[in-house]
């Protein structure tokens, strides 16, 4: 099934921390200690045993989360378990995206089904490992999670909207959308878009049921996922569930407590990391928590008590005063707030896992190059907030190879691995192989002639008169110029002559590296289940996940 695959390092857009900790450097049994006890003696998971964890708590907004769907026997049986004191989560979880977000959402929920499955062959002692999905749906790029990435059948891109008009600056978080009449428009666009396969009405009928104006973004996209892994035992979890219920109340007062506390101690960790050769992920502030006003998101900055200007560190806390979307407070009226309304308050980026884990019993989570990127800021943040680390591991990842592109490689003699650069650089090679080269040759010649002859006529024009140097000159380039475009024209003619290459390689290139970054990045599943039925692709995908995730993997699916 895997045609190809490769190490992180040979393909872009994957960072060297990320590199190095496929590779296990050194550096990062440091920064992920629990990594290398997941599979040992239960010493690790003692730990998470010895925290304790409202577990009705996180159960009650598990089956609150999921209300919108109906649960399988097998989910049914993990909540159960899940609700034991001896049970451990494994954990991945996404913002949410429209028809599912792209691939790599679908490839870290399959890897976390399947390292529950091996961690409970492993563990005959322990209740049970169950693969819990987080969905942070307190986020509010509206942006992003309104789109996706459909393409037709020459492999071009479109990207659908479910509702017009939300742009990058809106503060609305995600939890709080529902689809208007707009998703219908999109939902006509995806018919008319999907290439024509034997899959392609029951999955639009599916689409159509799902995605409706008045339903919620976050539970149309576990209602999705639900149809594709409910019956493997995945449990959802709504990040604004667990807010709403002031679940992390505990951690939001020791962070508010004290201010300026976790960004210390971030500091010193990005330290680390930038002088190890590191790029740091994400950016900490004084105070890593957002503030929810009804139904938006905000920062929350600290100010002076007498001017509206940003202040890194207060002279003294009671002098501080925090601006929470306009609304000022002072420090003692911000305690008191988040001691009596904690569902105000949430996690930014570097305080999230810190939050989850001390909401969930957690073995291990499954991330991304990113999120594993920002965890290796973040070991010395458990410590302080107490809570124990879990395992951080990495998802599966790959490409899809259809028949086409198969074929086409197969007929070219190349490796996917060539496509994985921008088109313009492929066009560029491309020219360099069909381009008649005499006809180069003689336009380089033609160019030395001209210039030649006319710095002869400009040598013996400046004997009669110097002025005529410049005019000279002027011909000169105005003739050269002239050249230039009968040049263009006919490398514009060559090209069409080879116009049908010239498209392969752009389909291709369209297949594999969509707008210059990989294809799991961009594509929604619900291009491949198109051309292969959702059960055939998810089936193949559970065969991936048995496999390492040490390198990117080309999957041939034969279609």
């Amino acid at each position: 099934m895997v045609s190809y695959s490769y190490n992180f390092f040979e393909l872009p857009g994957f960072s060297k921390l990320f590199i190095d900790f496929i590779n296990k450097e050194p550096f990062f049994g440091s920064r992920f200690p629990s990594n290398s006890e997941l599979f040992g003696n239960g010493s690790f998971l003692e730990k998470q045993n010895n925290f304790k964890r409202d577990r009705q708590g996180f159960i009650s907004v598990i089956n609150d989360s999921m209300n919108c769907v109906s649960i399988s026997g097998k989910q049914a049986a993990n909540i159960k378990t899940l609700a034991n004191e001896n049970a451990f989560a494994v954990v991945t979880g996404q913002q949410v995206g429209f028809f599912g977000g792209p691939l790599y959402t679908v490839l870290k929920t399959c890897t976390t089904i399947e390292l529950s499955e091996k961690l409970n062959s492993y563990y005959k002692n322990k209740s049970g490992f169950v693969p819990v999905f987080w969905l942070e749906d307190n986020d509010h790029d509206n942006l992003e999670a309104s789109q996706a990435a459909i393409f037709d059948k020459e492999y071009k891109i479109e990207h659908l909207f479910c509702m017009e008009g939300v742009s990058k600056a809106d503060r609305t978080c995600v939890s709080e959308r529902q689809f208007d009449k707009t998703v219908k428009t999109a939902l006509e666009k995806i018919e008319e878009i999907l290439p024509e396969t034997k899959y392609k009405n029951d999955l639009i009928l599916k689409l159509r049921k799902i995605y409706k104006p008045g339903e919620s973004w976050g539970d149309a996209f576990i209602t999705l996922f639900n149809s594709w892994f409910g019956s493997k035992g995945l449990l959802f979890i709504k990040a604004s569930e667990v807010r709403k219920k002031g679940l992390c109340k505990e951690p939001v007062m020791r962070e508010l407590q004290t201010i300026g506390k976790s960004e210390e101690i971030i500091d010193r960790a990005n330290t680390l990391l930038e002088q190890s050769g590191y790029h740091i992920q994400a950016k900490s502030f004084g105070v890593n928590l957002f503030f929810h006003d009804k139904n938006e998101r905000y920062r929350i900055n600290k100010v002076s008590p007498d001017s509206s200007a940003s202040l890194k560190i207060a002279k003294r806390q009671d002098d501080t005063q925090f601006d929470c979307n306009g609304k000022i407070f002072s420090y003692d009226e911000l305690i008191k707030l988040a001691e009596k309304e904690p569902r105000l308050f949430s996690p930014n980026v570097l305080l999230r896992p810190v939050f989850q884990d001390y909401i969930l019993p957690t073995a291990a989570y499954i991330g991304g190059p990113s999120e594993i990127g920002y965890t290796a800021q973040i070991k010395e943040l458990y410590e302080y907030f107490s809570v124990p680390m879990p395992a951080f591991l990495p998802r599966h990842s790959a490409s899809i190879i259809n028949s086409h592109s198969a074929r086409f490689l197969d007929k070219q003699k190349l490796e996917p691995l060539y496509f994985t650069k921008k088109f313009e650089e492929i066009e560029s090679e491309l020219n360099n192989i069909l381009f008649d080269k005499n006809i180069e040759k003689l336009f380089m010649k033609t160019r030395s002639q001209i210039t030649k002859n006319y710095e002869e006529i400009k040598n013996e024009s400046a004997k009669i008169d110097p002025t005529l140097i410049r005019t000279g000159a002027a011909a000169c380039h105005k003739s050269l110029e002239h050249l230039d475009s009968l040049e263009k024209k006919i490398q514009t003619a060559q090209k069409r002559v080879h116009e049908m290459i010239y498209a392969q390689y752009r389909q291709v290139s369209n297949f594999f590296y969509p707008e210059g970054t990989m294809q799991e990045r961009m594509f929604s599943a619900i291009n491949f289940m198109n051309l292969t039925g959702e059960e055939q692709f998810l089936n193949l995908l559970d065969e991936l996940t048995k496999g390492g995730v040490d390198r990117h993997c080309f999957v041939n699916f034969v279609l």
